[in-house]
């Protein structure tokens, strides 16, 4: 059976990323994942954006904040609902074992996270074999995968590719092949899932994350057509989604053994759902090569093209 990852916690019905949205996801889903941010004073907290002003009353960036002015934050939505720090949220791991935790590390870290959260862990619960089977890392960058066997933060942790770009999968493919430790081998990608539907995916890189044992999750997947299209793809892991009991139900439908798995076919042209899902490839494969593009990173007035590109895809529902 696929593997249901509660996207932020519940993020369809509950504040995203809060012990709420935490605690009502737990009897639906394998897996919650959640976002890692890193204070000015080094505390590791809760969050998906780098700056909190989309969620919480007040709009901090987080590396430039001490975690004391965070603490007062209280979420717009649910004001009952503080900004939830790592040392928190595994401490109710330990105390709810039924599921494991995908702590997702953006790239605007300072490295430094890495170590903070593998010492936090030893000062909850000194047993670092108990840790390695409650998390998994989810990495976007492969110097972060580099930066954790050099300092052997990430030994025998499941260490996950989080990406937009098949090119970025590759590079991480091709750092655990060169590393050939397996202590250090790659266990997942966590992939957009309209990549899963390009012939780039299906001929070329499916096979290999088969004959390589490595896990596909696909994210962020809500809609029925978009489960029906992607139960088509051989080897889905697991689903990353905002809704973990609508989704079981979907996974129960449309998810067969790989040996049963229909053939991969696009629906007709003139039907709505043929129609989506053209534009959905033609946007994925647009931005997936805009994405590696050194100049859509680079800031103007405080934004660059990247942020564009990403306001756009939330707005129509893409990401």
């Amino acid at each position: 059976m696929v593997v249901i990852a509660g996207h932020r916690g519940y993020r369809g019905k509950y504040p995203e990323n809060t012990m709420m949205a935490f605690e009502n996801a737990y009897s639906t889903v394998d897996i919650i994942e959640t976002d890692l941010q890193m204070t000015a004073d080094g505390i590791v907290v809760i969050n998906h954006d780098s700056t909190t002003g989309r969620m919480w009353n007040k709009n901090y960036n987080i590396d430039k904040t001490n975690y004391s002015t965070l603490a007062n934050l209280r979420c717009k939505v649910e004001p009952l609902s503080h900004l939830p720090t790592l040392e928190l949220f595994l401490n109710w791991l330990i105390e709810n074992p039924n599921v494991t935790a995908i702590l997702d590390i953006k790239f605007t870290n300072d490295k430094l996270i890495l170590l903070k959260t593998y010492s936090l862990m030893l000062s909850i619960k000194n047993d670092i074999k108990y840790w390695q089977t409650r998390i998994i890392f989810g990495l976007w960058m492969p110097d972060w995968f580099k930066y954790g066997y050099e300092t052997g933060v990430l030994k025998d942790f499941r260490v996950m590719v989080i990406t937009f770009s098949m090119d970025i999968l590759e590079q991480f493919m091709d750092y655990s092949k060169k590393l050939n430790n397996d202590h250090y081998k790659l266990f997942a990608v966590s992939i957009h899932f309209v990549a899963t539907w390009t012939e780039r995916y299906r001929y070329e890189l499916q096979p290999i994350l088969h004959k390589e044992d490595i896990k596909t999750f696909v994210w962020t997947i809500n809609k029925a057509l978009d489960f029906q299209m992607t139960s088509q793809v051989p080897g889905i892991y697991g689903v990353v989604t905002d809704f973990p009991e609508e989704a079981r139900i979907l996974c129960e439908q449309y998810y067969k053994p790989d040996a049963l798995t229909e053939k991969f076919t696009l629906p007709r042209f003139n039907t709505t759902e043929g129609f989506r899902v053209r534009f959905y490839l033609a946007i994925y494969n647009f931005f997936a090569a805009l994405v590696m593009s050194k100049w859509v990173h680079y800031p103007i007035f405080g934004f660059s093209f990247a942020h564009l590109i990403f306001f756009f895809l939330r707005y129509i529902a893409f990401l």
